[in-house]
């Protein structure tokens, strides 16, 4: 049973049982997007890693809203937390540059990529909701956002369709997607149909069915 972990950095109460209110991200926002690879066996761990993460920068400065998800196979953590642009993105680096919580953070990452993007079009039902029992999905491309629009038109006739999110990079280079469907047979069916891949820069072993486990209002 998970309990609550205490910080004792900063003496803060992590509390890593499962839930949290829906989380609604607006357009223009910018989110920090961290991609954490871990072991099946250690999934329990990266989470409660990440939770400890987001509390952290939550506590230390005027972090926002954020959600921590895993894929489906237990393989990947993925945390989304809104900051206020570039700066707060530095804090978020030097917050969770803390020696002890780093270590915690590596012991549980066999790999992880961080980086800021920036809301660029939302359509649907795109909050992150832990207590619903929708299909989730998550996939980084190798490319700006400037397909969004036309990604979005693509989907939003889809079964099962529910709402979409989609980020681009601070750089310019990237883009993350978060789909939400009825279900999960739905999102294979969609993510692989000819109107969404002609749409999508490239396919992204990215892809993965995701879980919200918990969220931060």
């Amino acid at each position: 049973m998970p309990r609550p972990h205490e910080d004792l950095a900063h003496h803060t109460l992590v509390d890593h049982r499962r839930g949290g209110p829906p989380v609604a991200f607006p357009v223009g926002a910018w989110c920090a997007i961290e991609v954490a690879h871990v072991a099946p066996d250690r999934i329990d761990a990266g989470l409660a890693a990440y939770e400890t993460l987001v509390e952290k920068a939550r506590s230390t400065f005027a972090a926002g809203a954020a959600a921590v998800v895993r894929s489906v196979d237990r393989r990947r953590v993925v945390t989304l937390l809104v900051l206020d642009g570039h700066e707060g993105f530095r804090r978020l680096e030097a917050a969770w540059g803390d020696r002890r919580l780093e270590a915690e953070h590596l012991s549980v990452a066999e790999s992880s990529t961080r980086g800021l993007y920036k809301l660029v079009a939302s359509t649907g039902a795109g909050a992150i909701d832990p207590g619903s029992r929708d299909a989730y999905a998550f996939e980084r491309v190798a490319d700006g956002p400037q397909f969004s629009a036309r990604l979005l038109a693509a989907l939003t006739p889809a079964t099962g369709f529910r709402g979409a999110l989609v980020f681009g990079s601070d750089d310019g280079t990237a883009s993350a997607i978060f789909y939400r469907f009825e279900h999960f047979g739905e999102v294979d069916v969609v993510r692989a149909s000819p109107a969404v891949l002609d749409v999508l820069p490239s396919a992204d072993a990215s892809f993965a069915m995701m879980h919200p486990v918990k969220t931060f209002g």
